[in-house]
């Protein structure tokens, strides 16, 4: 089954957070209590994204993070390939050696797949994912569906 790690999706979960932040700025702390994700966990991801300047943080009081883009400039496949590494659907999606070559009949099946899936993660942006439901929106301004209805 194809899934997101829990550290990509509460880092997308973080980065949709600050993205709809009327400040710009959130701490970690307001973090883990709205959006219910384990500290820990959050800490290393928000590390992970300070490491590759998708976020920056500012420690004391009015600190927290903020992005350092545009959320319409952070894609998702940036993301994910920050937290996880490179996007692989299987071990010869990266176009490496298949284990079963010659007779492999799905490697060229597989290879589509892999960019399939590595284009629409670059096209999606955290914006696309900030501008979801309303539950969790800091103000309503900011409650746009990402699908007309």
């Amino acid at each position: 089954m194809l899934r997101l790690t829990k550290k990509s999706e509460y880092g997308l979960m973080a980065l949709a957070y600050i993205a709809r932040s009327e400040s710009g700025t959130t701490s970690a702390k307001k973090i883990v209590d709205e959006l219910e994700v384990p500290r820990r966990l959050l800490a290393e991801v928000l590390k992970d994204l300070s490491r590759s300047t998708i976020v920056s943080g500012t420690r004391g009081p009015g600190g927290g993070y903020r992005l350092n883009k545009k959320p319409s400039e952070i894609s998702l496949c940036e993301v994910v390939e920050c937290l996880d590494g490179p996007l692989n659907v299987m071990e010869c999606s990266d176009h490496g050696v298949c284990s079963h070559s010659p007779s492999c009949i799905i490697k060229s099946g597989v290879t589509k797949l892999a960019e399939d899936l590595r284009s629409v993660l670059t096209n999606a942006t955290v914006a696309d994912l900030a501008e979801g439901s309303p539950e969790h929106h800091p103000h309503p301004a900011a409650a746009l569906p990402i699908f007309p209805v």
